[in-house]
């Protein structure tokens, strides 16, 4: 009902808000001690003149105790206002804007309980003794019974004093408390306040207590202050029995619930999607346990959305794609890229049945992409029986080159010893400056690579198989190598469609002319389909 109001004046107000909320929240405290005045007048008589030096000396009390208390809030908000500032206070101290908040959020929350803390509680305690002493010397009062009498009034007015200072503290502040929270980190570590256990264990009997309180001065024959006294001690006694049991049983109400649903997100936090919040009542608690329910059950979808989009995409795009949305920005970036082609397979698939293509092209792949992934590779397109991979996108690499060349040659490697020779590759291999994004229409997208290092790649690949090599990577590439892969040969440069001048090409030694006899591709391949009982499924 307040909270609508309370937000208007925060946007009214702006930076200034926080000390009026703080402001408005004292001045209460005049209300509440003239009003303790008013009713003691029932039990007392005194002439006006005592009223009158009772009631002034109450009330300058209570604002040097407000003035004191708002200085405390100024000190303790010094966070929030270089938070209001914008970095000019805290840039200077070099935080950062989420280091900013979160300080800010911390002094925010804590102001509540620092206002009503040990220091505040102390100042009361001096204000309502001097109050009794002062009152006890004006009306002529005994210290038994009268003073104690006063003593028990001032512990339960001072009581439900400090709770209801903290709510309404805590209330007044959320309007900022709000806007500073929209700037905090996930991962920011935040401190706790009085927890709603601690709340209802003393603010039920409080309740009692007070409200036994005015009914015992207004219910009473007698208006002695003995009959108050009374009064008073009943509804301590019954704050202690029935109005505490009453408060277990509201914890027991309220705090099942929330640790269940803690419960629930705590696992939701570490990963655990297979936990639903039980829903104990049909209460408000249960409706959010139901809603968390169904948000959880988003989150198991997306998550196997991830799954299954991370087998047909290559997991660094489909991370970036969940996150920014199918159409990924364009940008130039310098990669390396390697063609990895099976040499002869289309006269191969012309005689052999479409299950024996895919058998030995997966199982082929199921070599290939790991090493590929494992060096930072892109596996970016399959076609047919061929590979591109991408070396420094989508994730940027500053060593491309070498890792493009090391993934090479221990492609070379892994297929000649999976295959035991059966299978002969070509790979190509091409640095230079590309345009890497999404491309397509009609719904539909593909994240590639396009330029003339990848176009060159491709012809290289090609050049494997006039020079006998299985890898052959380009001068632009070779510049590129930081560290050392062993012998390299020098092989004459070779003309390349669409380049005016011929390319110069290298080969490493592991993946350089084959050494050994190998097979024809039609025997090899006879072999691989006489074990089928060794081919994978599919990768």
């Amino acid at each position: 009902m307040v909270r609508r109001p309370l937000h208007e004046l925060h946007r009214r107000l702006g930076e200034r808000y926080p000390a009026v909320a703080v402001l408005l929240v004292l001045v209460q405290a005049h209300v509440v001690v003239l009003a303790s005045i008013l009713i003691l007048m029932r039990f007392l008589t005194l002439p006006t003149g005592g009223w009158l030096v009772l009631i002034g000396t109450s009330q300058l009390l209570t604002l040097a105790e407000n003035v004191l208390v708002m200085a405390t809030a100024w000190f303790h908000l010094r966070p929030l206002r270089a938070w209001e500032q914008h970095g000019e206070g805290a840039a200077e101290q070099g935080l950062a804007t989420s280091e900013r908040a979160t300080e800010a959020w911390r002094a925010l929350t804590r102001l509540p309980l620092r206002l009503v803390g040990v220091g505040a509680a102390g100042r009361t305690l001096v204000w309502a003794l001097v109050m009794i002493v002062a009152i006890c010397l004006v009306a002529d009062l005994q210290v038994w019974p009268s003073g104690i009498v006063l003593v028990l009034a001032a512990t339960v007015v001072l009581l439900a004093g400090v709770l209801i200072r903290y709510l309404e503290l805590e209330l007044v502040l959320r309007p900022v408390v709000e806007a500073v929270a929209r700037g905090l980190d996930d991962d920011a570590v935040l401190d706790r306040s009085l927890s709603l256990r601690w709340r209802l264990m003393v603010g039920v009997p409080l309740i009692t207590v007070v409200t036994g309180g005015v009914v015992a001065s207004f219910s009473t024959s007698n208006r002695g202050l003995s009959d108050f006294g009374v009064g008073i001690a009943i509804a301590l006694a019954s704050s202690a029995t029935i109005a505490l049991i009453l408060a277990a049983l509201l914890v027991r109400s309220f705090v099942a619930p929330l640790d269940e649903l803690r419960a629930t997100t705590t696992a939701i936090a570490d990963g655990d999607l297979d936990r639903p919040a039980a829903i104990l009542a049909g209460d408000e608690i249960g409706r959010l346990a139901r809603q968390v329910n169904i948000g959880l059950r988003g989150l198991r979808e997306r998550d196997r959305l991830h799954e299954a989009f991370g087998t047909y995409v290559d997991p660094a795009i489909a991370s970036r794609v969940l996150d920014e949305g199918p159409q990924l920005v364009s940008s130039v970036v310098e990669v390396t890229v390697a063609f990895i082609d099976i040499r002869g397979f289309t006269a191969f698939a012309e005689g052999s049945t479409p299950t024996e293509v895919f058998g030995v092209l997966n199982e082929f792949y199921g070599v290939v992409v790991p090493v590929v992934e494992r060096y930072g590779g892109h596996a970016n397109t399959f076609q047919g029986d061929g590979l591109l991979a991408v070396f420094g996108a989508p994730t940027e690499l500053e060593d491309h080159a070498d890792k493009a060349v090391t993934a090479s040659i221990e492609v070379a490697r892994a297929v000649r010893q999976h295959f035991a020779g059966d299978l002969r590759l070509g790979i190509g291999v091409n640095s230079g400056p590309v345009v890497a994004g999404t491309i397509g229409g009609g719904s539909r997208a593909a994240f590639t690579v396009i330029g003339d290092p990848v176009n060159t790649a491709s012809r290289v690949e090609q050049i494997t198989r006039q020079t006998g090599d299985v890898i052959l990577f380009t001068e632009e590439t070779r510049r590129r190598l930081k560290r050392d892969h062993g012998t390299i040969s020098a092989r004459p440069p070779a003309p390349v469609r669409g380049k005016r001048i011929p390319v110069r090409l290298h080969a490493p030694l592991l993946g350089g002319r084959v050494e050994d006899p190998l097979p024809t591709l039609e025997d090899g391949l006879g072999r691989l389909l006489d074990r089928p009982d060794d081919l994978p499924p599919g990768r």
